[in-house]
């Protein structure tokens, strides 16, 4: 038969508060840049590291099929790929990194057809 050791404090919540401790001042300094972010407003947007971590999607999961970046999801569909005189598969990296750079200064505008409630 096993032992059964019994403590008068819950070790989950110990580590809980001890990690919150240790790890708070990160999730301040975080969201105190994304406010700086918000406040600048429409700023220039850009990949830390170029394009490199990139992945693909498609069906059956979505209709068009496009490579995104993963580190800061810009994307470059099919038809946007087909309108440079490109196939989806043969795409140089040079021109896919020059949609994705398109598509980052188009986030960075926003959505003309959606406004925000104040």
């Amino acid at each position: 038969m096993p032992v059964i050791v019994r403590v008068g404090f819950d070790a989950f919540k110990e580590v809980e508060k001890r990690m919150k401790y240790r790890f708070w001042h990160k999730e301040q300094q975080r969201s105190n840049r994304a406010m700086q972010l918000v406040a600048q407003g429409a700023v220039a947007r850009r990949c830390l590291r170029n394009h490199d971590n990139t992945a693909w999607v498609g069906p059956p999961h979505d209709k068009i099929r496009a490579y995104v970046c993963i580190d800061c999801h810009a994307a470059a569909s099919e038809p946007e790929i087909n309108d440079r005189g490109f196939t989806f598969e043969e795409i140089p990296d040079w021109e896919l990194h020059a949609i994705f750079d398109s598509d980052l200064e188009r986030q960075a505008q926003g959505n003309p057809t959606q406004f925000s409630m104040r």
